[in-house]
């Protein structure tokens, strides 16, 4: 049965393929059965056993017939330029309109870099600058709020018991 399946899948992917093949009718408006003769043999028999392909026919048909009275004009000698004249203006009208967003998405690289290297920088001297705090710490007294040195007992006199009660 999956060979029988696969077989019509095959023939109605040959019978849309001969659709597509069929040449245009210029401004004359065909039935489905008029572009079912136009089809090879094999694809012809085919549509008669079919229900999709008659309606992939039938839907052919009105979609060929609603094109029939279209007119295509041939493009002019300057066709092309004037469309690219086109588009470059556009552009360069969105480009005078976001001309400061463009300049922003521009620098935004350099100020990434600038500002990794400025924190690189900032934190390599504080890492210096905590080292000789260290060394020096044991000289001076050193502050008591960053200094991870034992603080005096005089440093805590601002604090007081919680549970104390005044009255």
């Amino acid at each position: 049965m999956g060979n029988l399946l696969n077989r019509d899948e095959v023939n109605c992917r040959r019978f849309l393929d001969a659709l597509e093949e069929l040449p245009a009718s210029g401004n004359a408006r065909m039935s489905a059965a008029e572009w079912r003769a136009e089809l090879p043999v094999a694809e012809e028999e085919h549509a008669g056993s079919c229900g999709a392909c008659r309606t992939a026919l039938e839907e052919f048909a009105e979609t060929r017939n609603a094109l029939a009275g279209i007119t295509v004009q041939e493009a002019g000698p300057w066709f092309t330029a004037r469309v690219m004249a086109a588009i470059t203006a556009r552009e360069r009208e969105e480009e005078a309109r976001d001309g400061v967003w463009i300049s922003v998405r521009k620098l935004a690289p350099r100020l990434v870099a600038l500002g990794a290297l400025l924190l690189v920088l900032g934190g390599s001297w504080a890492l210096e600058l905590r080292k000789t705090e260290g060394i020096n710490a044991d000289r001076r007294g050193g502050d008591m709020v960053f200094d991870s040195s034992i603080a005096p007992t005089w440093y805590d006199d601002g604090l007081g018991m919680t549970s104390e009660v005044r009255p």
